[in-house]
């Protein structure tokens, strides 16, 4: 695949140009093969050894990796009118590794491994733009012996959650960058944290340019100029405002395990077509106590987009979400909701990330070297992205602007059984190689996802180097 990793790699700091060149080298081999191990990758004694020296070197941090790649996905951005940021932690269990050191607990002292934090950048119309920033979470071994009640008192600087505040402020670094282009950072539950909406107060004061948020509710906040009573709460004062409209969508039937009281329960949901009633308002929340630091007093809007009539023991689809964006018509609102479903292509990236390319299967001496590898690995899980989107959006290029030659004629010679029909256009392509990863093609079926795009890369890999090595003879 012709995947130009100069660009996304070219100019590293890793403290001495034969590394950086190394660099590119490497990305650009891991990348012709996702799903196999890093020696199986590189096909040779030398070439391996040349990856496992990068990887063990302790003559740069991690981020150095892949600090030009964020770059060009800056420069991406600025193409784009709207851009979404999605934030979301997740986590790299190799508790497997018994032996390696450099790693840290997870949710258990038994568990060990790390986290990472990914800004993830796509257009409004979901084209995959790249990574912002992938930061890692390394816990100590006294982490969790920290009691809950302590933890609280800590500083909000202290605290593992204020990663969503730092991401925030990252995202707001592009929106300064980027004045002609409206940024949003978008957040599930877990950044739903006053000092995000304080810094998007505090960015206006001081006259500088600022990103949107979208973040969906996780408590029920007091709020303030509201008498007392149902009404003093979010979700009930939500409840009791005037209704916008109704929004329609299709849901897929899926069966998921959720915990309620402490224990795991099934939940069924059918698969039918969802009606949710719209409401909105402007709301002031009351500031939380914070230890030696008193918040401001911050207003914005919140969306609550509701199921009236889910089926018979099925709980209503329910969304309460909050934005720093006017939310005064059902277009807007709309709109929000919409930017808000784009959060679920970091939760995709992160699937290709540990599915597609299987870094959870690393085997390295130290954490740090297994750390290096994920970030090499995480610009490679985009760009299947990226290319999963291009042969569904731009389905007219020729192919060759994505695959070498030997690729897509050896690929047309095995799926088609012929020689010589021509070069076919990039989404002709992306369904032979979808095909040869498992892809039916069915009407019914859709474009292939990104699960068997990475499967059909690797064997569309091998018949180019059969091609390649037939030719030649």
């Amino acid at each position: 695949m012709q995947e130009d990793f100069t660009a996304e790699f070219a100019n590293a700091d890793l403290k001495d140009p034969r590394r950086s060149r190394r660099l590119e080298k490497v990305a650009s081999t891991l990348s012709k093969f996702p799903a196999a191990s890093i020696s199986a990758a590189c096909g040779g004694w030398s070439e391996s050894m040349a990856a496992y020296r990068l990887l063990n070197s302790g003559c740069f941090p991690p981020e150095a990796l892949i600090e030009p790649h964020c770059e060009a996905t800056a420069r991406r951005c600025a193409g784009h009118s709207c851009v979404a940021v999605s934030q979301d932690t997740t986590e790299f269990d190799f508790s497997h590794m018994k032996g390696t050191e450099g790693f840290g607990p997870l949710n258990g002292e038994e568990r060990r491994g790390f986290f990472m934090h990914s800004l993830y950048a796509v257009s409004e119309a979901g084209l995959p733009l790249g990574l912002l920033d992938a930061g890692i979470i390394l816990r100590d071994d006294g982490t969790l012996r920290v009691a809950s009640a302590a933890r609280k008192q800590l500083p909000i600087k202290e605290k593992e959650s204020f990663r969503w505040v730092e991401g925030y402020r990252k995202t707001n670094g592009l929106a300064r960058r980027l004045p002609q282009c409206e940024v949003f950072s978008i957040s599930d539950r877990e950044g739903d944290i006053f000092e995000v909406f304080e810094a998007w107060q505090q960015a206006a004061a001081d006259g500088e340019a600022r990103a949107e948020w979208i973040i969906r509710a996780k408590g029920d906040r007091a709020l303030v100029g509201v008498a007392d009573g149902d009404a003093s709460k979010l979700f009930a004062a939500l409840e009791a405002a005037p209704a916008l409209g109704e929004i329609g969508f299709d849901v897929r039937g899926n069966e998921s395990m959720k915990k309620v009281k402490g224990l795991r329960v099934r939940t069924v949901r059918s698969a039918r077509t969802v009606r949710q009633v719209v409401r909105a308002l402007k709301v002031t929340p009351r500031p939380p106590q914070r230890k030696g630091a008193k918040l401001k007093e911050v207003s914005f809007w919140a969306i609550l987009a509701e199921e009236p009539d889910p089926p018979a023991g099925e709980e209503p689809i329910r969304w309460l979400l909050l934005t720093s964006k006017e939310v005064a018509t059902l277009d807007q609102a709309r709109r929000i909701i919409n930017l808000y479903l784009r959060r679920w292509d970091i939760e995709v990236f992160h699937r290709v990330l540990k599915t597609g390319c299987r870094v959870e299967r690393i085997q390295l001496k130290t954490g740090a070297a297994v750390i290096k590898a994920v970030m090499i690995y995480s610009v490679i899980a985009w760009r299947i992205l990226h290319l999963t989107h291009l042969g569904r959006e731009c389905p007219d290029l020729p192919c060759s602007c994505a695959f070498d030659e030997t690729e897509w004629k050896s690929a047309c010679a095995v799926v088609r059984r012929r020689k010589g029909a021509g070069e076919p256009s990039l989404s002709e392509f992306i369904a032979i190689v979808g095909k040869l990863g498992g892809h039916l093609g069915r009407k019914s079926d859709g474009a292939p996802g990104p699960q068997s795009i990475w499967q059909g890369l690797a064997r569309v890999r091998d018949f180019a180097c059969a091609w390649v090595a037939f030719h030649r003879e």
